[in-house]
Formats: structure tokens, sequence, C-alpha cells
């Protein structure tokens, strides 16, 4: 059922003048919708307010640096910053505990955390690497992650995932600022890291009966899984000098993640099915776009069918499935595929008759499949009601 009341109250007209309901049923449903629709305004009324309010406290902040940053040294310009890091974190978990102005205690946490990443980068000015300045100044973001990752774990299912992203780039400092390690090693370390978190996540989820015991795990999982983008990308170019060829394996990590939700969408356990799986297809879908358009025209150096092929046949594929299973934002992200695909095609072969006549083809089949498909909607009965 739609969220909109407008949706769901012309549903409810709709249903009566079917006969699928009767007068004071349709009264009934009506007014609860209203009620409904009244408490959601108004708590979607507070959420904006206190975010808005956690944002000025941000800007407040800001400006505050703005104010003393002048006036202090590079050590204590770090150690600002870490403190109204933390300070931000605190005061967003407190928020968070309270259950009111969840959107703005999430907002500041995460604030907080990038507060604490610049304090961390800043403090190369004060204390160079392997000294013990380097590593205390390291150490702190892994503390803080430390210690608000696994409470966080016991609260909601939004921060732990926050925490696992901000805590591999607290190891990646540390390893920079605290160890010998340099370049290429500490890429290294990271991708045994990043494998580490991702097998022990997988773990979580295997054990995850129901759903109830750790729903924060999923998130975390796709976070990492996203990570992995990153790992792969600079492991690729960097330790691997392979610039050129960096497309593969980032287009192969997509693949699997696609899979994975596939599978979790369709052979999972039921309180995976419902996790919200199809949102990761359709931002995969997004993500294939400019990925299949570098591959197609940087990496394989081919023709623009090249990128008609994979970016615009995925869009195809893709939009048959999202209408058969019914997920609307894939659809738009398939559309989005094909669309982008094509024009891409259609500038590159620009001022070719064939091209023209190609491009109006396919909105003439376009066009044509979308008047089956209402035909096929009109044609459809309505479902028979029991009772």
């Amino acid at each position: 059922m739609s969220g909109d009341p407008n949706a769901v109250l012309a549903a409810i007209d709709r249903w009566e003048r079917a006969g699928l309901l009767d007068a004071e049923t349709s009264a009934r449903l009506r007014s609860e919708a209203t009620q409904t629709a009244g408490m959601s305004a108004r708590r979607l009324s507070q959420y904006v307010l206190a975010t808005t309010a956690a944002v000025v406290l941000v800007i407040a902040g800001g400006l505050f640096l703005e104010w003393t940053w002048p006036h202090l040294g590079p050590g204590q310009r770090a150690g600002v910053l870490a403190a109204l890091g933390l300070g931000v974190i605190v005061l967003g978990a407190q928020l968070e505990d309270r259950r009111r102005w969840l959107p703005a205690a999430y907002l500041m946490q995460i604030a907080g955390l990038f507060f604490m990443i610049a304090a961390t980068i800043f403090s190369t000015d004060a204390w160079a690497d392997e000294t013990l300045g380097g590593f205390l100044s390291g150490t702190v973001g892994l503390l803080v992650t430390g210690f608000f990752g696994p409470r966080a774990m016991r609260r909601n299912v939004v921060m732990p995932a926050v925490h696992l992203a901000c805590g591999l780039v607290f190891m990646g400092l540390f390893l920079i600022r605290g160890t010998p390690l340099k370049g290429d090693d500490v890429m290294w370390a990271m991708d045994a890291v990043l494998l580490v978190a991702v097998l022990g996540l997988f773990r979580v989820l295997a054990k995850n009966t129901g759903g109830e015991r750790h729903p924060w795990a999923l998130n975390a999982f796709v976070t990492a899984l996203l990570a992995g983008f990153v790992m792969i990308a600079g492991t690729w170019a960097g330790p691997l000098d392979a610039r050129s060829e960096a497309m593969y394996p980032m287009d192969l990590w997509l693949g699997i993640m696609a899979s994975l939700s596939l599978w979790g969408l369709h052979r999972g356990p039921d309180w995976l099915q419902r996790a919200g799986l199809e949102h990761v297809v359709t931002f995969l879908m997004l993500l294939w776009i400019p990925f299949g358009l570098i591959t197609a025209v940087e990496t394989l150096d081919g023709p623009p069918e090249a990128a008609l092929i994979l970016v615009g046949l995925a869009g195809v594929v893709g939009f048959v499935y999202a209408v058969r299973v019914e997920i609307r934002g894939l659809m738009a992200a398939s559309a989005l595929a094909f669309i982008v695909s094509l024009w891409y095609w259609g500038v590159e072969r620009g001022g070719t008759l064939g091209a023209v006549m190609a491009l109006v083809a396919t909105a003439g089949i376009l066009f044509w499949v979308s008047g089956k498909a209402a035909g096929m909607g009109r044609d459809a009965s309505p479902p028979a009601v029991s009772g």
C-alpha cells in the first residue's frame, strides 16, 4: 500500500464503489488514514526541525573553529577538532537515547566522526609519523569507534555501518601515523582488515536466524561490500600498478554484490527478503551506469556500440526484471541506464541518418510496449476477496 494518504483515500473510495467495502467500514478506514497522515506530518516536521537544529549546531562548531583557528598552533588545532568531534558524538548519542530526534542524533554522530578524522589528518602538522604524538593521534579515532561502535550495535541499525566505514578510515590513518607501514604496505594491510570484516559479518548474518538477534549486521555487511570498491581500486591502481585495467575487478565486485542481493531477495530467509535489498539492487544499477561506460570506453577502448551493449542491455534486463517483481526504483534506474547509453551512442554517432532512424525506431518500440503494458493492466481482473 502506498504511503501517500491521498492514494490510500482514493483506494478506499475505489473499493467502496466496487462493493468490496461497505459505507461504515469505508468511513472508519478514512478516519484512520487521515489520523495516521496527520501524525506522520507532525513527526516529519519534528524530524526536520531537529535535524535543522543539529545542522545549526555543527555550523556553530565550524564558526567557532574559524574564530579560534588563527590563534592556535598545529597541535592545538588537532586537539580542538578532536574535542569538538567527541563532544558532538556524545551529544548525538544522548539525543539518540531519548528516541525522539533520531535523524538529528545520527547526523550529529556522523559529523562528530568527520571532525575526528579531520583532527587525525591535521595532526600531521604537529607530530611526524611514527612518533609518540603520531601514534596517539592515530589511536584516538580507533578508540572512539571501538567504544561507540559496539554501543550502537545494541541500539540501532544505522550507526554500526557508519562506525564500520569510519573505522576503516581510522585504521588506515593509524597505520600511516603510528606504524612503519607506508604506501603499498598500508593498502595490503587495509585489504586484509576489510576481508576479515566481510567474513566476520557474513558469519554473523549466517547465524542471525530471524534477523532479530543482530539487526544491524545487514547494513554493516552492505557497507563493507561498498567499501570493497575503494579498496579494490586502490589496490589495483597502487600495489598492482594496473590503472588501465582497474575497472575489471570493480565490475566483478559489483557483480558479486548484485548476485548476493538477488540471492537474498529470492532465496534468502524470510527476514532477509524483507530487509530492503531491492534498494541495494537499485543502487547497483545506478552504479553500473558509470562503471559500464568507463569499462566500455576507457578499459576496452571499444566503439560506442560497446557502451550501448554493456549499459543499455543491462538496463533492458533490469527493467524487465523490475516489472516482474514490482520494484519501482529499479524500473527508474534501469530506464536511466538505457537512456544514458542510448544518448551516448547517439552523440558519438551523431550526424548519421542511421543513428537518427535507430533512435526514432527505439522510441516507437518503447511507446508500443508501454501501450501493451497499459492494456494488460486494464484487462487484468481484480483480485478475489474472501469473506
